[in-house]
């Protein structure tokens, strides 16, 4: 899975360091994304020329990180909202700038974001065309890419 691979890495670092001034790194697949519970997944679709999803799949340590830096709170003090908002806000930037690179005319849409399920892991009628994984203060984020077929 090579779809779009180095532009996928340079949004996300640049997103993350500009947005979050967090440091985060790629890390090697293939990686394990531990109990479902333990995260938050961000979705946005992409619709048009070409269609499909981009997701982001996060652990709830890494987006209460995130919301710390974004509302400018103590770590820890944010509330679940917050942690889902900031996966909202990253989901929606990290989509659109990859959309920016799909052939014209595309549509986003806005992002959801839930409690990852084992659903969350695949999705039907689409197939996963690239998945990068990050860390990030010791927490992994996963980045995928999904094409309708």
């Amino acid at each position: 899975m090579q779809f779009l691979e180095e532009e996928i890495l340079e949004i996300t670092e640049t997103t993350w360091q500009s947005l979050l001034g967090l440091e985060i790194h790629p890390r090697a697949l293939p990686a394990t994304m531990g109990p479902a519970e333990g995260y938050l997944t961000g979705k946005v679709e992409i619709s048009g020329a070409w269609t499909g999803a981009v997701l982001l799949h996060g652990s709830r340590e890494l987006a209460a990180a995130a919301a710390a830096v974004i509302f400018e709170t103590e770590a820890g003090a944010g509330s679940e909202q917050d942690s889902v908002d900031s996966m909202y806000e990253l989901t929606n930037i990290i989509g659109g700038n990859i959309k920016s690179l799909l052939p014209e005319p595309c549509q986003l849409s806005l992002p959801c974001v839930e409690a990852t399920t084992d659903e969350h892991l695949r999705i039907l009628g689409m197939e996963k065309v690239s998945e990068l994984v990050f860390d990030c203060q010791d927490q992994p984020l996963f980045v995928s890419v999904w094409q309708q077929q």
